[in-house]
């Protein structure tokens, strides 16, 4: 899937407070991707740099080829973002863009990052609490 048929078909939708559901977006009956920051981040690195290959998708967290940063938005709410050599890609900009294009909305980058192993309890965790 290429970003600009999934950026088509995104509708951002707000995880209720304290309820993450860390999950690669699947579309819903109308053929929409529903989902907050990390799910779009995530689905990102499936869809369009893993090309749909979980084998892949790991391969790229574990070597950190890829990588789920924190941010703090100039809202003051957490929000995930991702990493992909020296660009970065979210919910907001739904494009490729480099540091300072983050920072000039607001997002101030936390030095921690959530590693693979992190990626994989939450998604294990939403996904045991029937979230996907």
């Amino acid at each position: 899937m290429k970003l600009t048929d999934l950026n088509d078909l995104y509708d951002y939708k707000y995880d209720p407070k304290g309820r993450d559901q860390w999950r690669v977006i699947r579309p819903d009956e109308q053929g929409i991707y529903r989902g907050d920051c990390e799910d779009y981040s995530l689905s990102v690195l499936y869809y369009v740099l893993a090309e749909e290959s979980w084998l892949k998708f790991w391969w790229l967290l574990v070597t950190r080829q890829a990588k789920i940063c924190l941010v703090v938005t100039k809202n003051g709410g957490g929000h995930a973002v991702l990493k992909f050599g020296d660009q970065y890609i979210d919910n907001w900009t739904k494009q490729w863009v480099p540091l300072e294009g983050m920072q000039e909305l607001g997002h101030e980058f936390n030095s921690w990052l959530f590693i693979p192993y992190q990626v994989a309890i939450k998604m294990t965790w939403a996904k045991l609490r029937g979230k996907v």
